[in-house]
């Protein structure tokens, strides 16, 4: 998502929760206002998956210690490490260095972005984003990506469920789905 919102020249987007310790603490060292070079991401991804290499400006920093505000877990105490916003044409990335899925708008607050101001909003989430995010979107498009955990049950190479079970919602069950 992020290489093609750069080739394209997004402007007003925000990726977030993106899990690079290293990227974090190259924006710390660097300074808010700083350029610094990085591979970005794609050090715990499968296979295929490969770091997106860019010189981004670092627009904010933080410690990563917030008090969550939202509907699914809301008024707990999170530390996500040192964060940073950065920036590279007219997309940002916010950045942590412990992993957490994009459930709550307070690590995007946390380094200066206000989730429902943006143009575009892309989250690293499967499904928990929805009641924080989805009132502020006009339009949700899920898409699925590469990752250890694929959205789609159809994916996984099962050979032992019972017969009947659906791979999906409505979806054809577990015999009829081999067969095709």
């Amino acid at each position: 998502m992020l290489e093609t919102l750069v080739a394209l020249g997004a402007e007003g987007a925000v990726v977030g929760y993106l899990c690079d310790a290293q990227a974090a603490q190259a924006a710390h060292m660097a300074g808010r206002g700083a350029e610094v070079t990085l591979a970005l991401g794609g050090r715990s991804g499968p296979a295929g998956v490969k770091p997106f290499h860019g010189t981004f400006t670092v627009s904010c920093l933080g410690n990563g210690r917030m008090r969550t505000t939202g509907q699914v877990s809301g008024g707990r105490e999170i530390d996500l490490g040192p964060m940073a916003l950065l920036t590279l044409g007219g997309v940002s990335v916010a950045v942590t260095s412990k992993r957490m899925q994009a459930l709550d708008q307070a690590p995007f607050r946390h380094i200066g972005v206000a989730p429902a101001a943006q143009k575009i909003l892309i989250l690293k989430s499967t499904c928990h984003f929805r009641a924080e995010f989805e009132p502020i979107a006009e339009k949700v498009i899920v898409v699925i990506a590469p990752g250890g955990y694929l959205a789609d049950p159809a994916g996984y190479p099962f050979r032992r469920l019972r017969p009947g079970v659906r791979l999906r919602p409505l979806g054809p069950d577990f015999r009829a789905a081999t067969r095709s």
